[in-house]
Parts: C-alpha cells; sequence; structure tokens
C-alpha cells in the first residue's frame, strides 16, 4: 500500500478534530494548486501536497504529503472558514484500489453541518485539487470520484 506521508505527525485525526479555522493555497497556475495550509483550531498549520510513485510500466500515482509547519512570517495569509469547520464529524483518507496497486490518493473532511471539504491528487503531476462550500476552481482529481474507497481515519 502506497500511504499518507506523514512524517513525524502522531495523528492527522488528532489534530484536524481540533477544527479548522481557515485555509491558503499556494498561487493557482494554469495546471492547477500545488500545496494548501489548513489553519487549526490549536494554532498549528497542517501543510498538504503530493508526491508521485511509480506503479507498474510507466505508470504512477499519487499519495498526501502532510506536515506540520510553523505559524511565522513566512506562513501564507489565511482565508477564514465559517464556525462550522470548528466541528469536525468525519475524516476519511480516500483510497484509489487498482489490481497492482493500492494508494492513500486523498482526504475527506466533513463538519456538523454535513458539509464537506475533499483533497485529492490531481490528473495534473504534482498538483492537489480541492471541493468544498468555500472554494471555487476547477476540480480534476486524478481519478474518478466513484473509483476512491471512503475509509475512517
Amino acid at each position: 500500500m502506497l500511504e499518507f506521508d506523514t512524517a513525524d505527525l502522531c495523528s492527522i485525526q488528532g489534530l484536524l478534530r481540533q477544527g479548522i479555522v481557515g485555509y491558503a493555497t499556494d498561487t493557482p497556475t494554469p495546471r492547477g494548486v500545488s500545496t494548501i495550509w489548513l489553519f487549526l483550531a490549536n494554532d498549528s498549520i497542517l501543510k498538504i501536497y503530493t508526491t508521485m510513485h511509480d506503479t507498474v510500466g510507466w505508470d504512477e500515482v499519487s499519495t498526501l504529503v502532510f506536515r506540520l509547519v510553523e505559524k511565522d512570517k513566512n506562513a501564507p495569509e489565511m482565508l477564514p472558514l465559517p464556525l462550522a469547520w470548528r466541528d469536525i464529524t468525519v475524516i476519511e483518507k480516500m483510497l484509489v484500489v487498482d489490481e497492482d496497486f493500492t494508494a492513500e490518493g486523498g482526504l475527506q473532511i466533513s463538519n456538523n453541518s454535513g458539509e464537506t471539504f475533499t483533497i485529492v491528487c490531481s490528473a495534473n503531476i504534482y498538483q492537489i485539487e480541492v471541493a468544498a462550500p468555500f472554494y471555487h476552481g476547477d476540480f480534476l482529481p486524478e481519478y474518478y470520484m466513484c473509483h476512491y474507497i471512503h475509509v475512517p481515519l
């Protein structure tokens, strides 16, 4: 299984359960967005981006990378989220299952209002895709959404 790269993080779930107060993305390019930062209620910042893995032949698949970063002058400007995102009710990893591999290719977070915040690897190399009620951008995931299996984190 090709898993999320979490480095020294003990629990992505534990961090996200504290609530999300805001987010930021890098400047979109014609290919999309490469990084999203989630500003958490405990004053930490979770940086999410993607990496590539070779599978069979010339095929590749992406997985998400998670890093806890310092809140300092290098942190991007936060866009605040509605209060509902401080009460996270469901956190799921999204698996891509193929006959040659299984990869953790996405994350879906739900709040107490039933809204979902989806972060998946993009069809564009080293890019991510974001789908959420507060985010307005194109959505071109690496795989069709019906191809992902949701597993509680």
